[in-house]
C-alpha cells in the first residue's frame, strides 16, 4: 500500500536525502536525517547542520550547530514586489538593496527577498488582495508571525550570512537596543514597544504584533529558502520538547512555580498567535519546544496554516509511492507500508495481535510512542536481533535463534558479570540508560554514513578497519540491539568508503536482497512472534521498573540528576505484561518481492502462508483458547489508554480555514490590520518597573472562581487550543494523558468529565475545567487565561524580567540589560523567591569571557542577585559561578569580583564559614602557578584585609599554611608579600609565634630532605621551596624590630642563612637566593650587631671558599675572567661556589669595615687574593665605605629562569593535598617530622602558654599557640583549609586554656560561624539555667541570657541572623548581641496530659552523671527535649518528652505543624533526645535519598528516619540498648549515633539499617556527646576523648561504613580519685582546627 492521503507530501528518506543534499549543494549546510510525524520513515523535513565557526575542540571532534529545514509545497512565491520604506522598517534587519529587497504582499505585510532582479521598478498589483495563492499564504503567515529573510537558496553568501547572524547572536540587536533606549526614557521605533507588549505590559495592550518583532515564546525563524521549484523554512532545532521532559526528566519541573511558569509562558505565544489571527491546531508536549534552560518555544511551523503546506506535492510521483524519484532504490521498501501517518496505537495493536499487521510494522508503531526517530543515530529506531547469524534460520530447527527473554546487554554480558554490577554499583543497575546507543548504530551504519559523523559519534581518529567486518561479527561485538535497516534495506551492506570493505554476508545469503527477505522472514515467524512480547516487556514494557526488572536483570542506570533535561533514554510504555502475539502474519501480506522470493515462489511454505495463498484464513477465534486470549488482549488494549492521548476536542487537521473563520474570510485576510503603530511621548520606564510585583498570599481560589464565571471565546479554532492548552497542563500534573479517544467520545456525548481530574489540586483542576469545557464559547480565551490567579505576580514579574534575555543578541547587552533592571529594583520587587527562579537564566550570562566593557554589568547583577536572594539561594546558584570566575584566567571580571567591597558583601551573607570554604582557597589559587600580576595583586589585597577580621587560628589554618604550602609551586611575589604584609599587620607577636617557626621547620626540612637521594623533579622542587621560604624570611626581617630579629634568628642558634650556605650540594641559585637575604639580614641589623651574631658564624663557611680549589686559580681558565667594577651596580648571577665570596666579602668589609672583617676571618688573605684574581676586586679606602654599602646596596638576585611557568615539577610531587613522601622516608627526618604520640595527655592545664599569657594577656588570640615540631613541612604543608575530608584531622587534645563558666554543670555548647564566639549553656547562681557568650580572642564572658528557669539542655545559632534559641523544656529565641528575649514557645499540658510511666521504663537507665539528668521518666509529654535548627528552611524542629516532634518558623516567630509519635511502633512512648537532619546544601540530587529527611533518636534506644516533607516515617530501627545522647549528618546518606550503651555507631541511609555492623566499642562509659568534622569523629566519655575515623566503604559493602579508632586521650592528669575532670559536651572550630569542650564543674576549655 502506498502513502497515506494525510502524507502524500512527505517523501522517503532516500528521495529526501538526495532532494536536499541537491538543493543545499553550496550553502554550508548538510543533511543528517529526515523528521517524520508519523511510525513511518517518510517525512517533509529533515535536520541539517553546519561546521561552527572556530575549528576543532580539543577533544579533535568538530562541533556542528543543528537546524531544521521544513519543504513547504510549491515553487516560488509569485509577489508583485514593491519597494520598502526605511522609516517602517527602522526596528527590522534592512539588507543591502543591490542584493536584497523588502517585499510586500498584498496584506501590507513586508517580506525580504534577495532576487535582485525582481526588484528593478516599483509596480503595484491592487488586484490580487483575495486571489492568493497557497504558497502567498503560507510565507504571508509566517511573516506576519515573526521576522523572517526570502532568500534564494543558490545566493550562497546570503544563506551563510543568516545562519551566521543566528549564530553569532546579532539577528535581534534591534529589539535590545530599543529596550535599552525604553530604560532610559527614550523611545526609537518601535521594537521594544512591540516586545513590552508581548511580555505583559499592560500599558501597550492596544497594539496589535507587527510581525517586525518576534515573541520570546516563538521559535526564531532564521529565512525562506527557494530552490528552482519549491521553498524551505528553515529554523534551529531545540535540544528537547516538552514531551522528552515529561517522559524522561519529569523532576525537571522542580515545583509548582515552574509548571505555571511553563505554562504562563506558552499561554503568552498562544495570545499572541490568536491576535495575529492564526490558530495553532496542533498543540501537544511533542510540539511544545524547549531549550538547555527549559525556555519553552512554540514553532511557527508546527501551526496549522502552515503545517497543511509541508512537503513536496508538485512533485512528480506515483499515487501510491512516496519516492518521487524515477531512480529511487527505496521505492521497493517504502510502497509494502500498511501504516497511516495517525499514530492509533489500539487499531494498530488489534491489528498485530490478529496477524493483519506484521511485526517488523508494529515495532515501527512502538518506537514511534517512545520517541524514537528513523535516522537519528542519537536515538534511532531499534529492533530486536532475532538470530545470531550462525546458521540459515530455520523455524524446525532450535539452533541460531536468538532468546528473546532476555535482553541483548544480558546476553552478551552474562548473568554472573550483571548480578555483580548490581551488587556492587553505588546506584544498583544491572544495564545502561540506553539499548541502543549513538556508537552502536554509527558503528551498524558505518559503510553509509559519512566520515564526519564516524569521527563525532565513534573515534576522532577514522580507523575504518576497526569496524566489525561481518554480521555475526557484529552480532558478536554489541550490546545493543539492531535497527530496522538490516530487516528492510540491502543498501546498508555497500560500503560509500574505498577504504573500507563491504559489511560481509552470511555464508546462508547469495546476496544482500536475499539476506534481507530472509531476515525479514525471521523476524515475522511464528517463532518469533510468540516471543517478541517478551522482548517487548523488556525494551518497552512493564520489566522497565520494579520487582519485574530485576528478576529480568534489567534495572536500568538512573541519571546523575533526574533534575538535569534529556531527550533520549528507554520510554516505559506499558505497564502490564504485553499480550502474545495471536497468529503470525501471512508472507505475502508483508513481502512484496513476488519474483524473485522463494516463498512467493512457492518453493517454502509454512501453514500460515499456505492458509493465506489458498485464501482461507486461519480460524483462530473459533477455539475456546483463543477466546480467552482475545478478551486478555481486549482488556490491555483498554488499560493501556495513555498511548492514545487526545489534545483536540475538533479535528482541525481537515478544518479549512475559510470555512472557519467568520465571515467566510481567509486566513490570509484575517491577517490584513493597520499596523501604523500610536506613537507613546509619555513612555516612563518607571511605570514599566511598578509592574514587578511579589507574592502577597495565597493563590486565591476566591478570586479563581469568579475568574471562571466571566470565561468566553470568540472563535472555536482558538478555542480549540485553550483545549489543548488544558489537557497538556492535566497532563504535566497527572504525568499521564488527561483524555484518550474514547473518554474524549463519552465526554462529548454525556459531559462526564476523567475521573482522573479530581487527583488534580483544587486551583488546577477549576482552570482545567475552565479550559475543556465542551461548549467551546464558553472557554477562555488565551488572553483571559493569562489573567488568572492561578499565575501570581512573581510568575508575571519573573516573565517580564526573562523574556528580554531571550533576544538573538550578543550575551554582553543582554546582561547590560538585566543589570539595568536589577540596579532599578526589579529583582527586590518581585521577592526573594521569584529573584531565586530567574537567577539561572539570568547568572548563565555571567562569565569570564566577558569584556572589560561589560564587567561593570556583570558585577553589578551579581550584586544585585546577592541582596536579593536568601542565603541557600546564594550558596546554591552564586557560589559556583564565582568560584568558575576565580579558577579562570585573567579577566577584568575576576579583578572585579577580588575587590573587598563585593568580597565583604558576600561575605556578609553566606558567613564566615561557608566564605572559608568555598571562596577564600580559590583566592589563594591566584597567587601561584604563573598568576596574572593584577589578579595576584588584587587577591593578595583581599587576604590581607581579611586576616585580621578572621583571627589568629582562622588565618594561621586557612591564609598562611596554604600559602607555605604553595612553596615551590610557583608562588609569586605577591604571594610572599601576602605572608609579610599580614605578619606586619598583626604584629610582633604574630610573627615570632606563627609565621617564624613555620619557616624555619620549611627551611630545614628542605635542607633535610636536599641531602637524601631524590629524582631530580623533587630536588628542583625542593629548591624552589627552600627560595621561597628564604624569601619570606627576607620580608618578616624587615617588618621586625631588630631586637626580635636578633632573639628570634641569630642569638643562640645558628643562623638559617648560614645554613643554607654551608650545604654545597644546593643548586646554585638558591645559595644566592640565602646569600642576598643574609646581606639584607646584615643591613637591617647594622654593623655592629653582624660583627657579633653573625660574622662568627661564616668562619667555617669563608675558610671552606677559601680552600676550594676554584679559589686557588685552577679553574681560572674554564671559568673566565670576571672584571670588578666598582662603579656598577649590576645584577650579578652566580655560576660557581667561588661566588659567594664576590657576594658577602665585599659586602661585610663596605658594612663593618675591612679591619674588623678580617678579625673575624682568619682566611682573609686567601680570600682577598681569591677577589682580586678571579674578578679583579681591591679594596678601597675606608673613606668611601658608606660608597661601598650604597653599590652593595643596589646589587640584587638574578635568578634567571628559575621562576619559569614552563616548567612546574612540583605537577609530579603533589596530589592535591600535600607533600608525597613515602612512610620511610618521613622517619628519616627526625625532629622535624615528629608526630603526637597516641595516649598523649591532657595534663597541661597550667602550661607555659598560659604562663605566657599573663604577660600579653591584652593581645588578642594570647592563648593560641605556636607550632611546635610536630608541624613538620610534609604535615602541615597537607593541611591547607578548604577541602575538609582531605587528610585526617591530626588533634593532640591538648589544653591551650581553660575558664570557669559556670558556677554548676556545663550542659550545652554552641560555636558561632565566625569561630570567634562560643555560647555556653549550663547551671548559673541559684541553680538555674544560664548561658554565657564568650569571645575567644580575649576569652572573655561578654554578655549573657539569664531568662530560663531550668538548665539548659540545647543551644542552636539560627544562621548569621543574630538570633540565638536554647531549651531547658521551653525554647526562648533570643538576640544573641543583647540577650533581649524575642519569643518564647511552649506546649500546653492539655495538649499533653502527662504519662504515667511503668516500672520497666523507669528502671531502664540508672542514673548517671553522664545523662546530664536527661532521663525519660524526668520529662513531662508537652517540654522540649532537643532541638535541631534546619537552616535552609529557617525552621527549629524541637523533639518533645513524649516523642513528638514540633516545628517553630524562627522568621515568623510561630509555630507549625506537630508530628506526633506513634506509641505503637516502640513498646513504649520515649523523650526524643538528639536531632539530625539532611542539610540541602548537602543534597545530592538523584541519589536514593535525595528528599530531605529528619532523623530522630529516642531515649528508648529506637532511632526514627521522616521525611522532611510529609512526616511520613521511612524507616524505625533499634539503634543502641540505651538513651541515644546525639546523632549527626556528616553526608547526605550517613547517621553517626552515640548512646549511654558505651557505643558510637554509623548508619548508611542506603543499606539495610537493621543488619550494618558498624559498632565502635572504645570507651569504657557511656558516650555523652561527639561532634563531626569531615570524616572524623570526637566522642568524649567522661573523662576521655577519642578520635575516630568514618572508613570509606567498598563498592562490595554498600551499607556497612565502619568507625576506625584513631586515638584515645585522657583529661584525668594520672589521678584516679580525686579531681576527674568529666567533660558533658563537646563542639569544633572547624576553621581553627580547634575543638571544645564543657565539663560537668562548669569549666570551658580550648583544645587542638
Amino acid at each position: 500500500m502506498g502513502c497515506s492521503p494525510e502524507a502524500v507530501a512527505a517523501v522517503c528518506p532516500d528521495c529526501l536525502e538526495r532532494l536536499v543534499r541537491s538543493d543545499l549543494d553550496g550553502s554550508g549546510l548538510s543533511f543528517v536525517h529526515g523528521l517524520s510525524d508519523s511510525p513511518l520513515p517518510f517525512s517533509a523535513s529533515a535536520v541539517v547542520q553546519i561546521a561552527s565557526d572556530g575549528a576543532e575542540e580539543s577533544n579533535g571532534r568538530q562541533h556542528y550547530s543543528s537546524f531544521v529545514l521544513v519543504g513547504l509545497c510549491g515553487g516560488k512565491v509569485p509577489f508583485i514586489s514593491k519597494k520598502c520604506d526605511n522609516d517602517f522598517l527602522e526596528n527590522g534587519v534592512h539588507k543591502d538593496p543591490q542584493t536584497e529587497q523588502r517585499i510586500y504582499s498584498d496584506n501590507d505585510q513586508c517580506i525580504e527577498q534577495s532576487d535582485s532582479s525582481s526588484g528593478k521598478g516599483c509596480t503595484e498589483n491592487n488586484k490580487s488582495s483575495y486571489a492568493v495563492s497557497k504558497q502567498q499564504q503560507v510565507v504571508s503567515t509566517i511573516t506576519k508571525l515573526t521576522p523572517v529573510r526570502y532568500l534564494s537558496i543558490g545566493h550562497t553568501p546570503e544563506v551563510s550570512e543568516l545562519i551566521s547572524s543566528y549564530l553569532n547572536f546579532s539577528m535581534e540587536e534591534n529589539v535590545i537596543n530599543s529596550l535599552h533606549l525604553l530604560s532610559e526614557n527614550k523611545i526609537s521605533g518601535f521594537a521594544g514597544l512591540d516586545f513590552l507588549s508581548f511580555v505583559g505590559f499592560s500599558a501597550f495592550d492596544d497594539l496589535h504584533p507587527s510581525g517586525c518583532v518576534r515573541h520570546p515564546n516563538f521559535l526564531p525563524v532564521l529565512g525562506v529558502l527557494e530552490t528552482s521549484d519549491c521553498c524551505y523554512m528553515l529554523h534551529p532545532k531545540a535540544p528537547y520538547t516538552l514531551e522528552n521532559i515529561m517522559h524522561y526528566s519529569p523532576e525537571a519541573f522542580r515545583s509548582d512555580w515552574h509548571i505555571r511558569f511553563l505554562i504562563y509562558q506558552i499561554i503568552s505565544a498562544l495570545a499572541y498567535l490568536h491576535d495575529s489571527g492564526v490558530h495553532h491546531g496542533n498543540l501537544r508536549p511533542s510540539n511544545i519546544l524547549m531549550s538547555d534552560s527549559l525556555w519553552p518555544y512554540l514553532s511557527v511551523s508546527d501551526t496549522c496554516p502552515i503545517k497543511h503546506s509541508w512537503g513536496f506535492t508538485d512533485r512528480k510521483c506515483s499515487p501510491n509511492s512516496c519516492c518521487f524519484m524515477e531512480d529511487c532504490s527505496s521505492k521497493a521498501i517504502c510502497n509494502g507500508f500498511k501504516l497511516q501517518s495517525s499514530l492509533d496505537w489500539q487499531s494498530y495493536f488489534k491489528q498485530w495481535w490478529k496477524g493483519e499487521l506484521s511485526n517488523y510494522e508494529y515495532l515501527l508503531v512502538l518506537n514511534k510512542l517512545a520517541g524514537r526517530r528513523w535516522g537519528d543515530p542519537a536515538f534511532h529506531t531499534v529492533m530486536p536481533w532475532v538470530i545470531d547469524f550462525t546458521v540459515m534460520p530455520d523455524e524446525s530447527s532450535d539452533n541460531g535463534w536468538r532468546d528473546l527473554t532476555k535482553s541483548k546487554w544480558r546476553l552478551a554480558k552474562g548473568d554472573e558479570q550483571l548480578d555483580f554490577t548490581y551488587s556492587s554499583s553505588e546506584v544498583p543497575h544491572h544495564v545502561s540508560d540506553e539499548c541502543l546507543s549513538e556508537l552502536a548504530v554509527c558503528s551498524y551504519k558505518a559503510r553509509r554514513l559519512p566520515k564526519t559523523i564516524l569521527r563525532s559519534a565513534v573515534r576522532s581518529v577514522y580507523e575504518p578497519n576497526e569496524y566489525p567486518s561481518s554480521m555475526q561479527r557484529l552480532y558478536q561485538w554489541t550490546p545493543d540491539e539492531c535497527i530496522p535497516e538490516f530487516y528492510s534495506d540491502p543498501r546498508i551492506f555497500a560500503s560509500l568508503h574505498s577504504e573500507m570493505s563491504d559489511l560481509a554476508l552470511p555464508a546462508w545469503a547469495t546476496s544482500a536482497e536475499d539476506f534481507i527477505c530472509l531476515h525479514r522472514d525471521a523476524l515475522e515467524s511464528d517463532r518469533v512472534s510468540q516471543q517478541l512480547h517478551h522482548w517487548i516487556d523488556i525494551t518497552f514494557g512493564y520489566k522497565l521498573s520494579g520487582e519485574a526488572s530485576v528478576e529480568a536483570k534489567n534495572v536500568m542506570l538512573p541519571p546523575s540528576d533526574p533534575s538535569r533535561p534529556k531527550s533520549i533514554g528507554r520510554h516505559q510504555l506499558f505497564t502490564r505484561p504485553h499480550p502474545k502475539r495471536l497468529v503470525s502474519t501471512p508472507h505475502v501480506a508483508y513481502h512484496n518481492k513476488m519474483e524473485s522470493c522463494a516463498k512467493c515462489c512457492g518453493k517454502i511454505s509454512s501453514a500460515t502462508t499456505n492458509a493465506v495463498l489458498n485464501g482461507r484464513s486461519p480460524d483462530m477465534l473459533s477455539k475456546i483458547g483463543c477466546l480467552e486470549e482475545f478478551e486478555k488482549a481486549t482488556l490491555f488494549s483498554e488499560l493501556e489508554h495513555h498511548l492514545n492521548p487526545v489534545y483536540d476536542y475538533v479535528d482541525t487537521s481537515t478544518c479549512c480555514p475559510s470555512a472557519r473563520y467568520p465571515n467566510g474570510h481567509t486566513t490570509d485576510q484575517i491577517l490584513q490590520h493597520d499596523y501604523a503603530l500610536p506613537v507613546a511621548a509619555d513612555f516612563d520606564f518607571g511605570s514599566f518597573l511598578e509592574c514587578f510585583d511579589s507574592d502577597g498570599g495565597s493563590m486565591g481560589y476566591q478570586e479563581l472562581l469568579l475568574w471562571n464565571q466571566k470565561s468566553y471565546s470568540e472563535n472555536e479554532l482558538h478555542s480549540n487550543d485553550v483545549f489543548s492548552i488544558g489537557c497538556m497542563l492535566a497532563e504535566i500534573y497527572l504525568q499521564r494523558p488527561l483524555f484518550n479517544t474514547a473518554l474524549l467520545a463519552v465526554y462529548k456525548e454525556t459531559g462526564i468529565v476523567p475521573g482522573a481530574l479530581r487527583e488534580l489540586p483544587s486551583h488546577v483542576a477549576l482552570l482545567v475545567e475552565s479550559c475543556i469545557q465542551r461548549e467551546w464559547k464558553r472557554r477562555p480565551s488565551a488572553k483571559h487565561v493569562l489573567e488568572s490567579s492561578y499565575f501570581p505576580p512573581s510568575v508575571r514579574s519573573a516573565y517580564m524580567f526573562l523574556a528580554p534575555l531571550q533576544v538573538l543578541c550578543t550575551s554582553r547587552k543582554r546582561i547590560k540589560y538585566a543589570a539595568k533592571l536589577a540596579s532599578e529594583g526589579a529583582l527586590k520587587a518581585m521577592g526573594e523567591f521569584a529573584a531565586e527562579m530567574c537567577a539561572p537564566y539570568c547568572l548563565s550570562l555571567v562569565s569570564s569571557s566577558l569584556s572589560d566593557v561589560d564587567t561593570e554589568s556583570a558585577l553589578s547583577l551579581l550584586k544585585e542577585f546577592i541582596k536579593s536572594l536568601n542565603i541557600q539561594a546564594t550558596k546554591d546558584l552564586i557560589l559556583h559561578i564565582i568560584q568558575k570566575i576565580l579558577q579562570a584566567k585573567y579577566s577584568h571580571l575576576k579583578v572585579a569580583l577580588l575587590q573587598d567591597s563585593f568580597v565583604r558583601d558576600l561575605w556578609k551573607k553566606l558567613g564566615k564559614q561557608t566564605y572559608i570554604e568555598k571562596v577564600h582557597p580559590w583566592v589563594i589559587s591566584n597567587l601561584y602557578n604563573s598568576p596574572n600580576k593584577i589578579t595576584a595583586s588584587a587577591a593578595s589585597t583581599v587576604l590581607i584585609v581579611s586576616s585580621e577580621e578572621l583571627g589568629i587560628p582562622v588565618t594561621i589554618h586557612q591564609t598562611i599554611l596554604p600559602l607555605i604550602h604553595c612553596f615551590g609551586k610557583g608562588l609569586c611575589a605577591d604571594g610572599i608579600d601576602t605572608l609579610v604584609r599580614i605578619g606586619g599587620l598583626l604584629g610582633e607577636t604574630f610573627v615570632v609565634k606563627q609565621i617564624l617557626p613555620l619557616l624555619r621547620n620549611v627551611i630545614l626540612s628542605c635542607i633535610d630532605l636536599s641531602k637524601m637521594s631524590k629524582p631530580e623533579p623533587q630536588h628542583s622542587w625542593n629548591s624552589f621551596a627552600l627560595a621561597d621560604g628564604l624569601s619570606a624570611l627576607e620580608g618578616l626581617v624587615s617588618v621586625l624590630p631588630v631586637k626580635a630579629v636578633l632573639k628570634e634568628l641569630l642569638q643562640d642558634q645558628l643562623c638559617l642563612h648560614v645554613k643554607v650556605l654551608m650545604q654545597i650540594h644546593l643548586d646554585l641559585r638558591v645559595i644566592q637566593v640565602a646569600a642576598i637575604a643574609l646581606v639584607n639580614l646584615c643591613r637591617r641589623i647594622g654593623p655592629e650587631n653582624t660583627s657579633i651574631y653573625v660574622l662568627p658564624q661564616l668562619k667555617e663557611l669563608f675558610a671552606e671558599l677559601a680552600f676550594s680549589q676554584e679559589s686557588s686559580g685552577l679553574n681560572l681558565l674554564a671559568k673566565g675572567l670576571r672584571t670588578y667594577e666598582g662603579n656598577k651596580s649590576e645584577a650579578i648571577t652566580m655560576e660557581s661556589r667561588i661566588d659567594l665570596v664576590f657576594l658577602l666579602y665585599p659586602f661585610f668589609a663596605s658594612l663593618v669595615g675591612l679591619e674588623k672583617l678580617r678579625e673575624c676571618c682568619s682566611t682573609w688573605f686567601l680570600l682577598e687574593q681569591a677577589l682580586q684574581r678571579l674578578y679583579n676586586w681591591k679594596w678601597e679606602p675606608s673613606g668611601d665605605r658608606s660608597k661601598n654599602a650604597e653599590k652593595m646596596k643596589g646589587q640584587r638576585v638574578l635568578l634567571g629562569n628559575y621562576m619559569s611557568s614552563d616548567f612546574v615539577p612540583t605537577k609530579l610531587l603533589f596530589n592535591g593535598a600535600g607533600w608525597s613522601l613515602p612512610q620511610s622516608e618521613t622517619t628519616k627526618m627526625g625532629q622535624n617530622a615528629a608526630s603526637s604520640k597516641p595516649g598523649y595527655k591532657l595534663e597541661n592545664e597550667t602550661s607555659s602558654d598560659n604562663s605566657y599569657a599573663s604577660t600579653s594577656g591584652d593581645q588578642p588570640w594570647f592563648w593560641f599557640p605556636s607550632p611546635d615540631s610536630s608541624w613538620g613541612a610534609p604535615e602541615f604543608l597537607g593541611r591547607g583549609g578548604g577541602v575538609r575530608d582531605e587528610l585526617p584531622w591530626k588533634i593532640k587534645a591538648s589544653i591551650l586554656y581553660s575558664a570557669r563558666a559556670h558556677p554548676g554543670a556545663l550542659r550545652s555548647l554552641a560555636v558561632h560561624d565566625d569561630e570567634c564566639t562560643v555560647f555556653t549553656g549550663g547551671v548559673g547562681p541559684g541553680f538555674k539555667g544560664s548561658i554565657q557568650k564568650w569571645e575567644l580572642p580575649n576569652m572573655n564572658c561578654t554578655s549573657g541570657y539569664y531568662g530560663h528557669e531550668e538548665v539548659v539542655n540545647s543551644i542552636c545559632i539560627l544562621s548569621i541572623t543574630g538570633r540565638v534559641a536554647s531549651c531547658d523544656g521551653t525554647i526562648h529565641i533570643w538576640n544573641g548581641q543583647t540577650g533581649k528575649l524575642i519569643a518564647a514557645h511552649a506546649e500546653s499540658s492539655t495538649t499533653f496530659p502527662l504519662q504515667t510511666s511503668s516500672i520497666e521504663q523507669a528502671n531502664m537507665l540508672n542514673q548517671d552523671a553522664l545523662s546530664g539528668g536527661i532521663l525519660s521518666n524526668a520529662f513531662r509529654g508537652s517540654l522540649y527535649t532537643s532541638m535541631q535548627y534546619m537552616e535552609s528552611d529557617g525552621i527549629l524542629v524541637a523533639g518533645m518528652g513524649n516523642g513528638s516532634m514540633r516545628f517553630i518558623d524562627i522568621s515568623r516567630d510561630q509555630k507549625l505543624h506537630l508530628w506526633k509519635s506513634d506509641s505503637a511502633e516502640i513498646s513504649f512512648s520515649s523523650l526524643v533526645s538528639a536531632i539530625c537532619s539532611c542539610s540541602s546544601d548537602r543534597l545530592t540530587k538523584g541519589t536514593p535519598m535525595a528528599s530531605s529527611w529528619i532523623a530522630a533518636g529516642l531515649s528508648s534506644g529506637y532511632c526514627r528516619l521522616l521525611d522532611k516533607r510529609s512526616g511520613n516515617i521511612i524507616a524505625v530501627w533499634r539503634a543502641h540498648d540505651g538513651h541515644i545522647t546525639k546523632l549527626a549528618a556528616p553526608d547526605d546518606h550517613l547517621i553517626v549515633s552515640s548512646s549511654l550503651d558505651k557505643t558510637l555507631r554509623v548508619w548508611d541511609l542506603r543499606g539495610n539499617l537493621a543488619t550494618q555492623s558498624n559498632i565502635f566499642r572504645s570507651h569504657s562509659d557511656g558516650i555523652s556527646n561527639f561532634s563531626v568534622w569531615g570524616q572524623d569523629v570526637i566522642s568524649i566519655s567522661r573523662n576521655k576523648i577519642a578520635l575516630t575515623s568514618l572508613s570509606r566503604p567498598a563498592a562490595s559493602d554498600m551499607g556497612h561504613q565502619q568507625l576506625a579508632l584513631q586515638n584515645l586521650y585522657s583529661a584525668d592528669r594520672g589521678m584516679k580519685h580525686k579531681n576527674l575532670s568529666v567533660l558533658s559536651t563537646i563542639a569544633v572550630l572547624p576553621l581553627s582546627r580547634l575543638f571544645v569542650v564543657g565539663t560537668e564543674d562548669g569549666f570551658l576549655k580550648i583544645c587542638h
